[in-house]
């Protein structure tokens, strides 16, 4: 497992966690990220929507093990997972970039 791999599954074994990466100034343009951490014993169906329930980004296959992220701007929205629907907020924190990891199963 990889270090970065091995981050992962520390932040997902939570559940769902926010992380502050980075620094900058805030703008309009200012992503987070939301990431998707695969920790079931198969390929699985993972997607990202918006609070409308419009899809913005998924997989119909994530391997085992994997994780992808997606950029997003700050806001609500849903995460569609074997583990079931998990709601995140990304924030606005001021200058600095973050993410939210959720866990598959």
């Amino acid at each position: 497992m990889t270090t970065t791999r091995r981050a992962f599954a520390v932040l997902a074994t939570a559940g769902l966690a926010l992380s502050v990466l980075g620094a900058g100034s805030a703008s309009a343009a200012t992503k987070g990220k939301i990431y998707i951490y695969n920790t079931c014993g198969s390929a699985v169906s993972t997607t990202i929507h918006r609070t409308d329930g419009s899809m913005i980004a998924g997989t119909g296959a994530a391997p085992a093990g994997s994780y992808f992220g997606y950029p997003v701007y700050p806001g609500a929205y849903q995460v569609r997972v074997p583990a079931g629907n998990r709601n995140v907020r990304v924030l606005d924190l001021g200058g600095k970039a973050h993410s939210v990891v959720v866990k598959a199963c």
